[in-house]
């Protein structure tokens, strides 16, 4: 029951991720500043980046046998943080990331995993983890992963590597909530030096977006009745699209039927039940753009309480992303591996006896 009466908000709250995912310019109205951050995106062929996520709160009790382990599965994740760097290049198109994962505590410990992408390879390094008993001769190697083998084994298409083409579509579907958000509930300019920023961020306007949980009706109702529908007919007039999210006619048909049968619903008693259900919901994102219209910075808090039969606790998340060096030479620190770097996800899984047996199926 609980699943199902949020369902409606987490298609909502998805939307809100793609918008605060966006980006944002000068001295404009809010809204005209994000789109014209986002069309100017559409322009980035190559920058580097940073960005990071924490668990500011993340407060579940559990009860009986499973509390002591739950409890401690819950400090784990409120001292953890994920953190990148990386690099990017449209022609030839090469991808790299270096995550971090830290983990606080008496059990600190911190590791690495980078990973290199070009559009037909994945190359990813094995964590040297002291927990993880790694032998001599796979440690510190990269996985090689052939997206077009890949492919052929599963039956799938190749994965579409096309940024630019995902940046369109992503300016699309962004011009599309634009148009049926109200950007004086939304959103708002706030003054460069009062948004906080890092010193190594020279934004000139900084965009705010902001939503709570008086506001998600609204928004919900936003989602169901206009915007969804819109991004659907998209979907169905551009084939490149839906060839890019590998989704076929039949799939958004029968997501269309599901949208139509929750408009003719009772959307509004539904949303009754979750506002008595959710006590808390905030979502703030401020954007920062600098002087030629590119979005460079972005960080997003969103926090929750939920109090219900099924399930009771409160969660909060921090995000923060920054781009530097638009359109300039990336600083690619890892580069692509050399040969002898380089081992299979067969040699991998005769090494480690199985450990990451079935992995590869399930790429």
């Amino acid at each position: 029951m609980f699943k199902r009466k949020f369902g409606f908000a987490i298609v909502a709250l998805l939307m809100t991720v793609a918008l605060v995912l966006g980006g944002c310019t000068k001295d404009k109205s809010p809204k005209d500043a994000l789109q014209a951050s986002m069309s100017k995106s559409a322009d980035i062929k190559s920058y580097n980046f940073k960005g990071s996520m924490v668990f500011e709160d993340f407060n579940f009790p559990a009860e009986g046998d499973s509390a002591a382990e739950a409890a401690a599965v819950l400090n784990l994740m409120k001292s953890a943080e994920l953190s990148w760097t990386g690099a990017y290049r449209a022609d030839p198109m090469m991808m790299e990331m270096n995550l971090q994962l830290a983990l606080k505590g008496d059990l600190a410990i911190t590791f690495n995993v980078p990973v290199v992408m070009t559009e037909k390879k994945i190359w990813v390094k094995i964590p040297n983890i002291p927990m993880l008993p790694i032998p001599e001769t796979v440690k510190d190697k990269f996985v090689e992963l052939d997206l077009e083998e890949l492919a052929k084994e599963s039956g799938q298409p190749l994965p579409n590597m096309d940024m630019a083409k995902s940046q369109k579509f992503s300016n699309d579907v962004m011009g599309i909530l634009f148009k049926h958000l109200d950007e004086k509930t939304y959103l708002k300019s706030i003054k460069v030096k009062d948004a906080a920023l890092p010193s190594d961020v020279n934004a000139s306007q900084v965009v705010q977006f902001h939503m709570d949980q008086s506001q998600l009706e609204g928004f919900v109702n936003a989602v169901v009745e206009k915007i969804a529908p819109e991004i659907f007919e998209l979907l169905s007039t551009n084939a490149e699209y839906r060839d890019m999210m590998q989704l076929k006619q039949e799939d958004l048909d029968e997501m269309k039927k599901t949208l139509e049968e929750v408009k003719s619903g009772e959307v509004s008693k539904t949303i009754d039940e979750i506002k008595k259900e959710l006590k808390k919901l905030d979502i703030t994102a401020n954007f920062g753009i600098d002087k030629k219209d590119y979005p460079i910075y972005t960080d997003a808090k969103i926090s929750a309480a939920i109090e219900s039969e099924e399930l009771t606790g409160s969660v909060a998340i921090k995000i923060v992303s920054q781009t530097t060096g638009i359109n300039e030479e990336p600083k690619f620190e890892i580069g692509e591996p050399k040969a002898e770097e380089v081992v299979t996800m067969e040699e991998v899984q005769a090494e480690m006896g199985g450990m990451f047996g079935g992995f590869e199926e399930e790429l």
